[in-house]
């Protein structure tokens, strides 16, 4: 079934209304002559007069021209979108769409930014005479209310707000409260409308394969280079959720409330403890949870143990404005041949030195989010490689992330455990990702691998694994 096949469904009863309205037509002159007093008998009974035309809701009359999009945004809803949209009426009176097009995966505006742009966009173009109307859809937190401020948190998701501006009059707002229920959207309707106008704004058919939006504008990250020559990029999208899936194990990390746990140690981690009982919680063998507390920003950050060291130059940081730019991905090439990309645990405290001093000695580390046995040394293409072949490539489905897809050689390992009772086991692998004749540890890291997350029971040493990891650095000390 296509997105838009939900709003296909028509009304009976609207149509049931509308038959009456047939019968009325003037019948035939010989048809007049045959029953003529049976027409005489019965125009008494409807006198003209009752015959009424419905009650015209001027605002309905005047909006309706975006029916088209606000069965869209609902469309968006169904489907798990929550983006602002816009549409506009041109000087011929035609309706078209206008929407901020992601070009990265890396950033998006927020919504009160989209929005405030849309509209700045429009009503210059109102005034300048270029558009006769607009409308701007986003998700609010009115509730029959008056409040159309736009929803951020979950729990403010309240209706649809329809914000609109109409050549000669004034700005109007108006909203489509919806509820959630059994993880289904209930429409409760516009309260200033009747159920009939309501009725044709939710039976309205969307056409398959349309192009409602032939204008977008592109959304790129702001990026600057700066005075020590590294590219300084933002996102506004990322966060760890991956990362502690593949320290918690993704099935665990779906069922058991970590996110309790981990609120529970940050709240320690502010307060003084003189037995050092919270360091129990954050420290263990091969693992630490750090936490980054300010102000503004209160996180922690997984980070694998290691005294793997390497020389490398960055070429850019990749910082998460919605992190405060306190967390970023740290890119360049890595003792001057081959390029890594790492996840900085120590940001929030060094970030000075990462965006001034491009030569630096690092730590890196990994966490695996996959991990199966690698049998097959033949590549894609048929070329046959040797039993020692080792790579990494930058993920597909985790661009921006330092994830990598791998094929690595088990130099060694061992088994740890995390939390205080033990309950999240994995192991420690020394993962060779480059193979170097000259040198054994030419790129050989220390990665953490959750048990759960393995496709095999028990590693052994000299074994081919392949999988995803994520990789992670900080500054060597």
């Amino acid at each position: 079934m296509g997105i838009f096949d939900f709003f296909k469904k028509k009304n009976n009863n609207q149509e049931n209304v509308s038959t009456p309205v047939q019968e009325m037509e003037m019948p035939e002159e010989k048809v007049v002559e045959e029953v003529t007093e049976e027409v005489v008998e019965i125009l008494p009974e409807v006198p003209s007069q009752t015959i009424q035309e419905p009650k015209i809701n001027g605002e309905y009359e005047k909006i309706r021209i975006y029916n088209d999009y606000i069965v869209y945004s609902i469309a968006l809803q169904l489907r798990g979108e929550y983006t602002p949209i816009s549409a506009f009426q041109k000087e011929n009176g035609e309706v078209e769409g206008f929407a901020y097009m992601v070009t990265e995966d890396a950033y998006a505006l927020a919504p009160q930014q989209a929005i405030g742009q849309m509209e700045e966009k429009f009503e210059n173009e109102l005034q300048e005479g270029k558009i006769k109307s607009y409308m701007i859809l986003y998700h609010s937190q009115f509730d029959d209310n008056g409040n159309h401020s736009p929803a951020t948190k979950e729990e403010e998701f309240k209706a649809i707000s329809l914000s609109y501006h109409f050549e000669g009059a004034d700005k109007e707002k108006t909203g489509l409260p919806y509820i959630f229920e059994n993880q289904n959207v209930t429409y409760k309707g516009f309260a200033a409308f009747s159920h009939e106008e309501n009725n044709e704004i939710m039976n309205h058919q969307l056409v398959d394969g349309k192009d409602y939006f032939p204008n977008t504008e592109g959304i790129a990250a702001p990026e600057t280079t700066n005075e020590a020559g590294i590219i300084i990029r933002k996102s506004n999208i990322h966060n760890l959720v991956n990362t502690w899936s593949g320290i918690f194990g993704h099935e665990n990390f779906q069922t058991k409330d970590y996110g309790q746990y981990l609120t529970t140690v940050l709240m320690q981690s502010t307060v003084a403890d003189p037995a050092g009982e919270d360091k129990s919680k954050t420290e263990f063998e091969d693992v630490r949870f750090k936490t980054i507390v300010t102000d503004e920003l209160s996180t922690i950050i997984p980070e694998v143990k290691t005294n793997y060291t390497l020389d490398f130059e960055t070429r850019s940081i990749r910082e998460w404005e919605n992190a405060l730019n306190l967390q970023a991905i740290v890119a360049g090439p890595a003792r001057d041949t081959f390029g890594v990309w790492f996840f900085a645990t120590d940001y929030a405290e060094n970030r000075n030195i990462y965006i001034t001093q491009p030569h630096l000695k690092v730590n890196i580390s990994g966490i695996v989010f996959i991990l199966d046995v690698h049998t097959n040394t033949d590549l894609p293409d048929g070329t046959k490689m040797s039993e020692d072949f080792t790579t990494y490539a930058p993920s597909q489905d985790l661009p921006n992330y330092a994830c990598f897809d791998f094929i690595a050689q088990v130099v060694d390992f061992k088994e740890t455990e995390l939390l205080e009772d033990g309950t999240v086991k994995g192991y420690i692998l020394k993962l060779k990702l480059i193979t170097n004749e000259e040198n054994e540890d030419f790129f050989t890291i220390d990665a953490f691998v959750n048990k759960e997350n393995m496709r095999f029971e028990t590693p052994t040493k000299g074994m081919k694994v392949t999988g995803a990891l994520q990789l992670q650095g900080k500054i060597a000390e």
